[in-house]
């Protein structure tokens, strides 16, 4: 099936050859296989995602997420991250054959866990008056606001716009803490999410072995009884581990590994050593004290960091010269306070 751009959802452990009766961005969604792995692909022009509106991205990752949803049904799948690519079926199977020794061993350990966020957020209205209630500072600058017109009120206003964050960011604090530790002990590992506005207490993913599902939101309900309608929780999963396990895959042409290597003055074979050492000093040769502060020369520098950088990654992973034309850096990006960690293998 073969067509251009391959937009890619997951990697799953089967040799079956899988089609799913809803289309991706570009046709059918199906397996490209390699030995016991499949990655679960579908055709798509080329999209730069940085470029979309929010809404369509939104609308992107919302059937993204579906369509592994679906594949988790019945497949214990590692998800990529939202927006990989691969150019062809021939670099999908790159990607499966450079990760083979990463995903196999890690999808048992996927096959037992799932992943769910949590929101919780104050209810505006119950806050405000417990904070006032509570705080005698807020409630003296209210009563001194109440008495001053609005002009003669403003610095007081601003300094209890202060006030009210700063006791908020305290009330998220402990609150915080009470709703993890009556979690701890239902879930392996958590991971912060940003917060979006003063009301939110936490935005976090949890992960959980299967058979916590129930106790966990067991806990969650508790918690809703806990804070009396004070505190809002939202509950959404099971979830793909994007939190915890998820494929990263940067892709580098074998010419610019060529070009690294011409620029820092090396030819193979290479170690790691020998591309610190050369990059260090052509830094020293390019420091300002001897090429001055001119355009070239920092332009110069960066190509020489940028080059550093390329070079350290691939020889890290390959540690030879490249043999393919297009190659992936592939790494499972681990988030929370699990203990698989980060790994780059190549090969089998």
């Amino acid at each position: 099936m073969e067509e251009g751009w391959k937009h890619l959802y997951g990697v799953i452990g089967t040799t079956e050859d899988i089609t799913l009766d809803s289309q991706g961005r570009g046709g059918p969604i199906y397996s490209v296989n390699y030995k016991e792995l499949s990655a679960i692909v579908s055709n798509t022009p080329f999209i730069d995602y940085k470029t979309m509106t929010k809404d369509l991205l939104l609308r992107s990752l919302l059937d993204h997420q579906k369509v592994i949803e679906r594949v988790m049904d019945s497949y214990a799948t590692i998800p990529f991250k939202f927006g990989s690519l691969a150019h062809s079926e021939k670099d999908v199977e790159q990607i499966l054959t450079q990760g083979y020794t990463l995903f196999k061993p890690l999808l048992p350990w996927v096959r037992e866990r799932v992943e769910f966020e949590l929101v919780a957020s104050w209810d505006r209205e119950k806050v405000f008056k417990a904070l006032y209630e509570e705080e005698s500072e807020i409630r003296s600058l209210q009563e001194m606001i109440e008495r001053k017109s609005e002009r003669e009120a403003l610095l007081e206003k601003i300094k209890l716009g202060k006030l009210v964050c700063q006791y908020l960011k305290e009330r998220r604090s402990r609150f915080k803490e009470t709703i993890l530790s009556q979690l701890k002990g239902s879930m392996e590992s958590q991971c912060d999410h940003d917060v979006v506005d003063d009301l939110m207490i936490l935005n976090m993913a949890f992960l959980l072995r299967k058979e916590m599902e129930s106790e966990f939101d067991r806990r969650v309900q508790s918690l809703d009884q806990t804070f009396l309608g004070e505190v809002c929780f939202k509950l959404i999963g099971p979830l793909p581990l994007y939190s915890f396990q998820c494929i990263e895959i940067e892709w580098a042409d074998a010419k610019d590994v060529r070009e690294a290597l011409a620029l820092l003055g090396l030819k193979e074979p290479v170690s790691l050593a020998d591309i610190r050492n050369a990059y260090y000093q052509r830094v020293h040769s390019l420091h300002p004290d001897k090429m001055g502060d001119s355009f070239d020369s920092l332009r110069e520098f960066e190509k020489v960091v940028a080059a550093y950088r390329l070079l350290t990654k691939y020889y890290r992973i390959y540690q030879s010269f490249p043999r393919e034309e297009r190659l992936p850096f592939i790494e499972v990006k681990t988030n929370g306070s699990n203990d698989l960690g980060k790994r780059n293998d190549g090969g089998e």
